[in-house]
């Protein structure tokens, strides 16, 4: 393991104090993917004090990795255990101020840390997120519509075109403050990609701990971009599907917790999809688009459906088991 030296040169940074980005991976497959991400940082404009890349998985991957990057700080969790345990860990380890989240298939922008820690002057604001734009890995496919771009972790139609305060961040390219993530418990590890399950909701999740915490609050900044890669094997109906249903769980969930006071993001972003179907529609070029937001909008209802209905059933479980 080495550790990355801090840039000698006076950070533009340096106002609000250290900056360290942590890079998860969890597949040797992935290792062309990683390597780009980490020389992507290496060319920005404001560069990060440390670069920490956090191995979810065993140590002969641990070790496969170290040796395709031998100039950086490689760590492992052990063995696999979900993409939120490693942030989580990675977070620990890193030490910094600040910790910017960048996923292992994600290339940043030369100026993406330098516009993404902007908004992070003014007291309150204890992170921000920054604009994803798909690198299709094969053809897009002509169903898949610019609003659900989300499930292939990319900026989707609806989202600000302004610095905006948002919720909570945006998932793979963030940045957070340190001291106030670990002191929320981070992300929760049974949300998010895990195994085979393809979960997301666990930004939206320490979102609404953040705000009931009265830690602070988040930022969108959408000049600051970074380019995602979408694998070929994601390109499918199967995937869309499964996505969407889990996200859905996630939701109901959310709103269990939350009362349903946190859902007014996906409810402003639900009665735009009508229109947004329609537009598709009446156009033959984009009419396949239309049968896509049809079947993601109900496998999201599915899942909200299903979490909801598991939800009631658990705590009704729990009332008898208590009475008992």
């Amino acid at each position: 393991m080495t550790t990355t030296p801090r840039p000698t040169h006076a950070s533009r940074h340096s106002r609000i104090g250290t900056v360290g980005v942590l890079v998860c991976t969890h597949e040797e497959r992935r290792l062309p993917l990683v390597t780009a991400a980490v020389a992507s940082l290496r060319t920005q404009s404001d560069p990060p004090d440390h670069v920490l890349v956090m191995v979810d998985g065993d140590d002969t991957l641990r070790d496969t990795v170290a040796a395709a990057l031998p100039s950086e700080d490689v760590r492992g969790m052990g063995h696999n255990q979900g993409v939120s345990a490693a942030r989580n860990a990675g977070a620990e380890a890193i030490g910094t101020d600040w910790v910017v989240f960048l996923d292992d298939d994600a290339e940043a922008d030369p100026d993406w840390m330098e516009r993404l820690l902007e908004p992070l002057g003014p007291e309150g604001v204890i992170g921000a997120s920054s604009r994803s734009e798909p690198i299709w890995d094969a053809p897009r496919p002509s169903w898949l519509p610019d609003e659900y771009l989300w499930a292939w972790g990319c900026s989707y139609r609806g989202m600000p075109t302004t610095r905006t305060r948002v919720r909570n961040p945006y998932g793979g390219t963030s940045v957070v403050r340190r001291e106030v993530f670990l002191g929320l418990g981070g992300y929760d590890s049974a949300v998010g990609h895990h195994g085979d399950v393809v979960g997301g909701g666990e930004e939206a999740l320490f979102g609404l701990r953040a705000a009931r915490a009265e830690a602070g609050w988040f930022v969108f900044e959408p000049a600051a971009a970074a380019r995602h890669h979408v694998p070929a094997s994601r390109l499918t109906w199967g995937y869309l599907a499964r996505r969407c249903y889990s996200e859905g769980v996630m939701k109901a969930r959310l709103s269990a917790l939350s009362g349903g006071d946190a859902l007014g993001d996906e409810r402003s972003f639900a009665l735009g999809l009508p229109l947004a179907t329609l537009r598709c529609a009446v156009r033959p070029a984009t009419a396949p688009r239309a049968v896509g937001l049809v079947v993601a909008t109900v496998c999201v209802l599915a899942g909200l459906v299903s979490g909801s209905l598991g939800g009631r059933l658990a705590r009704l479980t729990r009332r008898r088991t208590t009475r008992g």
